[in-house]
């Protein structure tokens, strides 16, 4: 569903898939080989170490899944429950229109400055990668419809395989159209790789505080949303009464 968001909806997507990139390679690098965003990885991992039988290892990697899930349940209660002010319940949940939830964005941003906290007090630090784990589960409820997820934000292999169909489409079509849709499932993708580079190359030269870079990250795109949403309310609003006025 990422080939029918707008430009704006485009970035955005971008913005939270480079952040939630940027955490996992943080501490894919902090944990020695788990991740907080990425759970089929963290899946096989505890697979295999059950195998092995390092149940110390089975039991990080499966507390990361469970955090992840948590942070979806709480997106999901805060799209359904949320404010009016950044989303229309009704249209949330009824429409066709795949449309941003605020609501989802800034409980993504609650949690991941709770991280942020965590990680900064020594004594809570070793929890900051699940609590970040359930920020990341939390950004997955920003694309949503008729209460299901349309845009997955954290997961790539979806992306990937949908970025292979469009290709082999516009080449056997020769068409433009999946050749666009192609160039757009290639940015989601590149926004993860780039941002797991980046958050691991912060991580080598700051250590944990550069999970404060995500923070600021996540802050300046739930602000600009929630901005932006505020401007599509008030031209509603202004409608009606200038209708009434002619």
């Amino acid at each position: 569903m990422a080939a029918s968001l707008s430009t704006r909806q485009q970035l955005l997507a971008v913005g939270l898939t480079a952040n939630a990139g940027f955490v996992d390679g943080l501490f894919f690098i902090h944990l020695g080989g788990y991740f907080v965003s990425f759970m089929s990885g963290n899946s096989t991992r505890a697979a295999a170490a059950l195998a092995e039988g390092h149940v110390d290892e089975w039991f990080v990697a499966t507390l990361l899944i469970f955090c992840f899930v948590v942070g979806v349940m709480l997106s999901s209660f805060a799209v359904r429950f949320g404010p009016k002010r950044f989303h229309p319940p009704a249209e949330s949940l009824l429409s066709q229109q795949v449309t941003p939830h605020g609501s989802a964005v800034w409980t993504a941003f609650l949690l991941m400055m709770l991280g942020g906290i965590t990680a900064s007090i020594p004594v809570l630090s070793p929890y900051a990668p699940f609590v970040i784990a359930s920020a990341t589960g939390a950004v997955n409820g920003t694309f949503t419809r008729r209460g299901e997820v349309t845009v997955g934000l954290t997961y790539m292999t979806g992306t990937l395989v949908k970025m292979g169909q469009s290709l082999a489409s516009a080449i056997a079509l020769r068409s433009s159209v999946y050749l666009f849709r192609f160039v757009r499932y290639l940015f989601l993708w590149s926004a993860i790789a780039v941002g797991a580079l980046l958050g691991a190359w912060a991580y080598v030269v700051m250590g944990l505080s550069s999970v404060w870079l995500a923070v600021v990250a996540m802050t300046v795109l739930a602000i600009m949303l929630t901005w932006r949403v505020q401007r599509r309310h008030e031209r509603r609003v202004r409608r009606p009464q200038a209708t009434k006025k002619s």
